[in-house]
This record gives structure tokens, C-alpha cells and sequence, in this order.
């Protein structure tokens, strides 16, 4: 049983499980994760080429095919640098999230405009707005940085090199549709930070754990259905410390806008709005309210999700899962958040699809982990179809089943009543820089 924290509290607290200098654990880190930061600059690359190079290759049009979602997080990001977080919500930004992902966007933002490069504004589109020189590679590299916890948890779960280097590769082809195509970095950061602070509350690092959920919170708070699956793992004393300390960046960034723009950004928040003639509407239209224009909101749906993991988070106390488990439990509540979803859009497919992978992974078989990844190509691949509600959503729905079903760890992973006849279920594989002896 773990130990609670000494009194100091903080990311640089003294902790059980924290031996090594900082530094030190870093670079070990780094040297380890080879593979992945070099998946990173390969995927990078490729997504660039991909912004620039499509169009006029394959259409023979001169325009880049830039993500346009991203010029209204880009415009907050603007904000942010003018020294303004309560103008992020105004209506040029049309910002849907909390302010984190325009926070890291904005030195971008700065140094854009310090150079007067052009960029557009909805609906304001340009063929060549050179900032996406500068802003591309930021949100590829936010994005992409996702394969580096990816390929941690696992190293964690005890899965071979060969099986990694194979998932950092196809991780890079999930996670393509959300970063090059609708340009949404901030998914997957959230999810990549969230992965983190499980692998953290692993090595009793309660603190560390907490400031990183605060920080995935902040850049996407629908991993709080991940939150909801691993909380089981923080000891009693920790708890309220816990919640305290993932709250605190939340509160931070957004009491500035709530203070000073309260009808705007009270508005984005409870209304959550979606645009069904835009997207993918799905059966759960039904409980989306009506909200202005032909938009609907998103928040019954969303709320759903939340509770569906808040009960299944309750269960994970009686079950204790293993951290295979724990991984499992994040992809089936990330897929019933795309399952509730009353107006769905195909980048948020690329979380749940993301885990559902890693979790196919690390139960070692091949076939596993590549059913998984057709299963992932096939969903993507329908998700940008129009179609009618029934047509579009129950196929999705089917999908993610199955992908589930392929990654699916064994009821070992899943109850402690069972772990100690777990046949073939893989140790956990611990991170050389973070083994070293105990102290005391």
C-alpha cells in the first residue's frame, strides 16, 4: 500500500516514488523514448508536406489545404499574447474548449504578427497565409507529441520494443485526421497528458499526477471521463488534494474571461453549441436543445458520458483494475462520449481510437493490435460520410464495439479478484529511470 505525500506539496514535492533528480529522470526518459520523439518529427513532416503539397499535386489548385478550424483557436491565441484572457471568448474566436490550447498558441501568435505574416479569419479564407508556416509545425508538434506517452504507457503494460516502434507508427495514422486534416491539437495533448498522470499515480507520484490533470483538464476537459475511470488509484489522503490541484489551472485561465465577459463565455460553456448541417447529426438529436440558427447544444449528451464514467469510476473501486484495465476503461468511456454525441464531428473519434489501439497493444498478439487498427481505418474512413442519423451512428457505434472488443485485456485486468490467475497477462515493465532504489 503507498504511502501518503510528506507535508510539501507541489509538482516538485518529495514523493514516494520520486528518487531520481528530475533532470536526471528526464533525459533517461528521453533516451528511452527514442523511437517515438523521432515518430513525432516523421509525422510532422508528413503533415506539413501533406498541408502543402496536397492540393496542388493531386487537385492541381494552388491553395494549401490548411485545417480551418484552427484560425479560431489561432485568433484566441491572439488574446492571450495582447495580454487579454477575457477576450477569448469574444466572437471572433468562436473558441469551444477551455483557454489551454490557445495559452501554448499564443507565443505563436506573437511572433506571427511580429513578422506581420498573414493568416485568415473565418470566414475570411486565405489560399497562402504564411503564418501557417510557423503555426503548422505547433500543431503538429503539440499533437503529435501524444506518441511519446503513448509509447510509455506501453512500455508500462510490459509491450515489446518491436510491438511499440509498429504502434508509434500506426498511432501517427489514427491521430492524422485530427491534427492535419481538422487541426485539433488539443484532443490529443489532453489525451497524451492524461496518460501521463496515470502513469504517475503508478509510481505514487500524487502531486505530479494532479498538476497534469490539471494541465490535460485545461486543454481539453472531456478527459475528465479518464480522470473519472483512474481516480480509484489515488489513496484517501490524496484525494481532495487531488482535485484541488487539477482544478487550479481551470480556474486560473478562465476566471479572467468569466469576470470580464460573462454572457459570452457562460454561454460557450453551458451551451456547448454543435451545427448538425455541418457535421454528422445521430439519434441523440433528441435531447440537444434547439439553440440559435440551426445550431443545437451538445451538453445532455456530453453530460451522458460523464456519468456513465462517474458510474463506472465508482465500480473501478470495487474492481481495482490493473493499469491494463485502467487503459481498457479509457477507451470505453472516450467511445461513449462519440456514442453520445448528439451532432459528432470524425476528429473526436481520434482519442478513443488512439487508446483502443494501445490497449490492443499491449496484450502482445499481432492480430489483436492490427484488427484494432482496421477497425480504427474503418471508422475514420465512415465518420466523413453524410448520411441519415440511424445510418451514420450505428455504424460508428458498431465500430468502436468492436475495437474494444479486440482490445480487450481479459477479465484479469479488469477484477482483482482474478489477477492472480492471470494466464499470459504481461507484468508491467518498468521504466529503468524510475527503478532505482528506494530510498528507505
Amino acid at each position: 500500500m503507498s504511502t501518503p505525500e510528506p507535508g510539501a506539496s507541489g509538482p516538485g514535492a518529495a514523493e514516494p516514488g520520486a528518487l531520481e533528480p528530475v533532470p536526471n529522470w528526464i533525459r533517461s526518459h528521453l533516451r528511452r523514448r527514442a523511437c517515438p520523439l523521432g515518430g513525432v518529427l516523421v509525422a510532422t513532416l508528413l503533415g506539413m508536406a501533406f498541408t502543402l503539397a496536397w492540393d496542388p499535386v493531386l487537385h492541381h489548385v494552388s491553395s494549401w489545404d490548411i485545417p480551418g478550424d484552427i484560425w479560431s483557436t489561432f485568433r484566441a491565441a491572439h488574446w492571450v499574447g495582447w495580454g487579454d484572457l477575457g477576450g477569448v471568448y469574444n466572437a471572433d474566436t468562436q473558441l469551444v474548449t477551455l483557454p489551454g490550447i490557445a495559452v501554448l498558441l499564443a507565443p505563436v501568435a506573437m511572433l506571427s504578427g511580429h513578422f506581420n505574416l498573414t493568416e485568415s479569419l473565418t470566414p475570411v479564407i486565405l489560399t497562402h497565409p504564411t503564418s501557417w508556416l510557423l503555426l503548422g509545425p505547433a500543431v503538429l508538434l503539440y499533437g503529435y507529441a501524444c506518441l511519446v506517452p503513448l509509447d510509455a504507457t506501453a512500455d508500462e503494460l510490459g509491450t515489446d520494443r518491436r510491438r511499440r516502434m509498429v504502434l508509434v507508427a500506426l498511432e501517427a495514422v489514427v491521430l492524422f485526421q485530427v491534427l492535419a486534416i481538422w487541426g485539433h491539437p488539443e484532443d490529443v495533448l489532453a489525451l497524451g497528458l492524461a496518460l501521463y498522470a496515470i502513469l504517475a499515480t503508478c509510481r505514487d507520484r500524487w502531486s505530479l499526477s494532479a498538476w497534469l490533470w490539471g494541465a490535460a483538464l485545461v486543454v481539453q476537459p472531456l478527459v475528465v471521463v479518464m480522470f473519472a475511470v483512474s481516480f480509484h488509484r489515488v489513496p484517501r489522503g490524496q484525494r481532495v488534494r487531488t482535485c484541488l490541484f487539477a482544478a487550479i489551472p481551470t480556474v486560473v485561465l478562465t476566471a479572467p474571461a468569466l469576470l470580464s465577459n460573462w454572457s459570452g463565455t457562460s454561454a460557450v460553456f453551458l451551451h456547448q453549441k454543435n451545427f448538425p448541417h455541418l457535421d454528422h447529426a445521430t439519434p441523440w438529436m433528441v435531447v440537444a436543445p434547439k439553440l440559435a440558427g440551426d445550431a443545437v447544444g451538445a451538453g445532455p449528451g456530453r453530460l451522458l458520458a460523464v456519468v456513465a464514467a462517474v458510474v463506472l469510476g465508482g465500480a473501478a473501486f470495487r474492481w481495482r483494475p490493473t493499469l491494463a484495465g485502467v487503459v481498457w476503461l479509457c477507451a470505453l468511456v472516450l467511445s461513449l462520449r462519440c456514442a453520445f454525441e448528439s451532432v459528432m464531428v470524425p476528429f473526436y473519434l481520434g482519442p478513443p481510437l488512439a487508446v483502443i489501439v494501445l490497449a490492443a497493444a499491449a496484450t502482445n498478439r499481432w492480430w489483436r493490435l492490427f484488427g484494432a487498427f482496421a477497425v480504427a481505418m474503418a471508422a475514420t474512413v465512415l465518420s466523413f460520410r453524410h448520411t441519415s442519423e440511424w445510418a451514420y451512428w450505428l455504424p460508428m457505434t458498431v465500430l468502436l464495439g468492436l475495437g474494444l472488443a479486440a482490445a480487450w485485456p481479459g477479465a484479469v485486468a479488469v477484477r482483482s479478484d482474478a489477477r492472480s490467475a492471470a494466464p499470459g497477462w504481461p507484468a508491467p515493465a518498468p521504466d529503468p529511470a524510475a527503478v532505482a532504489v528506494r530510498a528507505d
